[in-house]
């Protein structure tokens, strides 16, 4: 089974994106679903032909949440970089970055949202950029 976390700057739409990768909400808390944020790590999983079983942690992405955020990252050989094509690189998507660096995951994928309210180009760049300043590949 392959694992991967979510990473990135809340509200750039990391538990929607896992939703539509694996058709389960990994917000499962009555009070994520009244607030639309994720405090809790949620869990979802799926299998692909191509790569078989694959399960992803989904982290919260408010800084008031860091410490649960590492608890979900530190054990992941990949993460999913989110970021929204309609923001600029914001605080906790570089501090998410740098804690994955730290931790030692060495891949990632940058997955840009939002791109339809904005050319994805620019925050793919940027994004790109910034995990060319790390060990993840």
């Amino acid at each position: 089974m392959h694992v991967v976390a979510t990473a990135g700057h809340v509200d750039h739409g990391k538990s929607t994106l896992v939703r539509a990768l694996t058709g389960t909400d990994p917000d499962r808390l009555a009070e994520e679903q009244r607030r639309g944020l994720t405090i809790e790590l949620g869990y979802c999983w799926t299998s692909w032909p191509e790569v078989g079983e694959v399960a992803f942690v989904d982290v919260p992405g408010h800084e008031r949440f860091l410490t649960t955020m590492l608890a979900g990252v530190g054990p992941v050989p990949a993460a999913l970089l989110v970021v929204a094509a309609d923001d600029p690189w914001m605080p906790q998507a570089a501090e998410h970055l740098a804690a994955l660096d730290a931790l030692g995951v060495r891949h990632a994928v940058v997955a840009v949202t939002r791109a339809d309210l904005a050319d994805p180009g620019v925050a793919a760049a940027r994004a790109a950029d910034e995990v060319a300043r790390t060990g993840l590949v």
